[in-house]
């Protein structure tokens, strides 16, 4: 009973959604159960030869077991999906749920199992069993992947991980490296890190963090960086107090520092320890200064700047423009608003969405090491394109990573700027707006890109953006291939399962 009631007021918020925008009730919240191995694609027009390798993507694929279904979309059951290019005009695809522990006990049970969700279920859990799933903690790693030194890992902002396959996506074991030092036990809960590493220049390594939280009042909670060398190996570069512990989804690094955004929007454990709900123990502070961390690789030495309160989410890229400085790209937010958006209620409601606070902005913030100042500009608008400043889920050219650069790409959800649906991938010239170029098709929805460069190319942008799409008026998912010169398609294939609103992922070369 309780499930059709659920349903029927959901079908209502949902009525006006499907006469105007094909497809939506499709991309948000759509479980689609099915699997498969090594699935032959067919391409409209050829792929470009030197395309070798895989693009492995990470998401939500399963919204509901049981009497219960997830509020947000953050929380929906992770699953996998590849395309393999070959290289001589092939491709395949392939999709697996991964098999968490918390996956496979909720097959079992026929319920969503007790493991801690970003947000509530529904219907909610009671106290004790809230208490239940926070003491089990997040086990379902439904953001990212990343290839740490041969070692295949999905991500969410935890600092546990699960190994997969990544030829055949079939999920190997759970993963919780151990840290050297004495700050990661009582009494810190040290459970924390990011989704978002940052690849450490000129090595095989990567850059994260874990967030420890004191559980003792007046005792400062602790940010570590560290060094991931593989999915078991990690070493401590630096260790530092703050008083109040900043959400984190990304890092940035350059070729000799790291860069921590803390941005004044927090997890505060006392919230945690009443509602046991990690999205209602997060605090926005508009009147605090978002703080920038600064660590140098070499000696681990931290230094801090301070500019205005702002929210982030994605880093886009870092660099050294000379010896003193620091250029750091982000997509922006004015406030903490942005998570609470991937609420079901709002993405299924569309008065709601489209009036959202939902106001992204592309962001540099300039760090003088030298003078020990930091301040922020907002890049030029093209008044032909004046959306593309509200990129977000950016990719660039990898090999550009901790350097100068010029472009950066990415989604842009309310390309109109005014219905929350319309959605378009660009490509910003950060150095010259007047390059700033936009894709779109009417009740299509793209999803994040990643950027593969022509390896015989001479310029930044010689290269593809691979490019999952719904198409929401034959309700199909499909992959486009994008010239990153010219945002033009050149070739795209139709996939034999649909594909719901998943994250992020990458382009492994050495996997096809």
């Amino acid at each position: 009973m309780i499930n059709l009631l659920r349903w029927a007021v959901l079908s209502l918020c949902l009525f006006s959604t499907y006469a105007e925008l094909p497809g939506w009730n499709l991309l948000f919240g759509t479980t689609v159960l099915d699997e498969l191995s090594q699935s032959p694609l067919t391409f409209d027009k050829p792929l470009p030869k030197w395309l070798k390798g895989s693009l492995i993507r990470n998401g939500p694929g399963r919204f509901e077991m049981g009497e219960h279904s997830f509020l947000n979309v953050f929380d929906g059951f992770a699953k996998l999906y590849s395309w393999q290019f070959s290289g001589n005009g092939s491709a395949f695809f392939t999709a697996k749920f991964v098999q968490s522990k918390e996956y496979q006990e909720s097959l079992k049970i026929k319920d969503i199992a007790l493991y801690m969700t970003f947000d509530d279920l529904v219907p909610p859990l009671d106290m004790l069993e809230k208490e239940i799933a926070t003491l089990n903690g997040m086990d379902n790693m439904n953001v990212n992947v990343f290839n740490f030194s041969g070692d295949c890992v999905i991500l969410t902002d935890a600092w546990k991980s699960y190994v997969v396959n990544c030829h055949t996506l079939e999920t190997l074991r759970k993963n919780n490296p151990s840290i050297p030092g004495d700050h990661t036990g009582f009494p810190f809960y040290s459970v924390m890190s990011i989704a978002h590493p940052a690849p450490e220049y000129g090595t095989n390594n990567h850059l994260t963090i874990l967030q420890s939280l004191s559980i003792i009042p007046d005792l400062p909670d602790k940010f570590s960086l560290i060094r991931v060398k593989s999915a078991d190996i990690r070493e401590t570069i630096a260790i530092w107090d703050v008083k109040k512990m900043p959400y984190q989804h990304s890092i940035s690094a350059t070729k000799r520092y790291a860069i921590i955004l803390a941005c004044p929007f927090y997890m505060e454990f006392k919230k945690l320890l009443k509602t046991f709900v990690p999205r209602q123990s997060m605090t926005f502070n508009k009147d605090e200064p978002t703080t920038a961390y600064v660590v140098d690789l070499m000696t681990g030495k931290v230094q801090s700047f301070q500019t205005d309160s702002t929210v982030t989410l994605h880093h886009v890229n870092a660099f050294e423009s000379d010896d003193n400085t620091i250029m750091l790209d982000v997509a922006s937010y004015p406030d903490g608003a942005v998570l609470a958006f991937f609420d079901k209620s709002n993405l299924m409601n569309k008065t709601r969405r489209d009036n959202f606070p939902y106001k992204p902005s592309l962001k540099r913030f300039i760090i003088d090491l030298k003078k020990q100042k930091m301040t922020s500009m907002s890049f030029d608008v093209n008044p032909k394109v004046p959306h593309v400043n509200m990129l977000d889920m950016p990719t660039i050219n990898e090999l550009y990573r901790s350097r100068p650069y010029c472009y950066a790409y990415g989604v842009v959800f309310k390309s109109d700027l005014k219905s929350w649906g319309n959605f378009s991938i660009v490509k910003k010239d950060l150095c010259n707006s007047s390059g700033d170029l936009s894709w779109s098709v009417n009740n299509h929805y793209p999803m994040e890109s990643w950027f593969v460069p022509n390896p015989d190319g001479s310029s930044e942008d010689d290269g593809v953006l691979l490019t999952p799409v719904l198409d929401g008026k034959l309700g199909k998912s499909y992959i486009v291939i994008l010239d990153a010169k010219t945002m033009k398609p050149t070739t795209k294939a139709y996939l034999p399962i649909l594909l719901p609103f998943h994250f992020h992922g990458r382009f492994m070369e050495d996997l096809y």
